[in-house]
């Protein structure tokens, strides 16, 4: 009976110790400078992306974890009928590199089996000054990029359908003054 009593404990304390993990991340006020990281539709209309109450149709996200690290994400769809254009931008902050790194490397391998199992691959495009830009292709159509960058403990992500870029200047110019807010942005801290 003892014995039991012993291993009921040790689950409950697990249980406990998950529940509080659980309980340590949370959902955070978006702010204006968090926003300013992220390719937004609206910064598309020079491409001929135009769309009526564009800030009712996109979403933002922050949440924090026990650790001080944090994750912005953006998400836009346009709206039915529109013309069609998908963007997913997320920003992870972690609390050391190796997490960063650890980070973007399952986010990755999760990319690629997605498309993989979609009939989409991607197709590597000359370097960017900064970061890595691929080309998203549907049997010999392109459809979209993903960018990556790692910076020390942050990490950038961006997939984009709809719109697709091969040239890399023009890339840069477009992402340029978003890496220049990604790189000043503020480092993981405990709350």
């Amino acid at each position: 009976m003892r014995g039991r009593s012993r291993m009921e404990v040790r689950v409950l304390a697990a249980a406990l110790f998950c529940l509080l993990l659980a309980g340590c991340s949370a959902e955070e006020q978006v702010t204006e400078a968090d926003k300013a990281l992220v390719l937004r539709a609206a910064d598309l209309t020079a491409f001929g992306f135009r769309y009526d109450n564009v800030e009712k149709i996109e979403s933002f996200s922050k949440k924090r974890e026990f650790d001080g690290s944090y994750e912005i994400q953006y998400r836009f769809q346009s709206p039915q009928g529109a013309r069609p254009l998908f963007l997913h931008v997320s920003v992870k902050v972690a609390a050391k590199e190796s997490d960063a790194a650890l980070n973007q490397g399952a986010e990755k391998l999760g990319l690629l089996i997605g498309f993989k199992k979609n009939g989409v691959e991607e197709r590597e495009l000359p370097a960017v000054p900064a970061g890595k830009l691929t080309l998203l292709v549907s049997g010999d159509r392109p459809i979209g990029n993903v960018f990556t960058l790692g910076e020390g403990p942050k990490t950038y992500l961006l997939i984009v359908s709809g719109l697709y870029f091969d040239d890399p200047a023009l890339w840069q110019k477009v992402i340029a003054p978003k890496l220049e807010r990604f790189r000043s942005h503020p480092a993981a801290t405990r709350s």
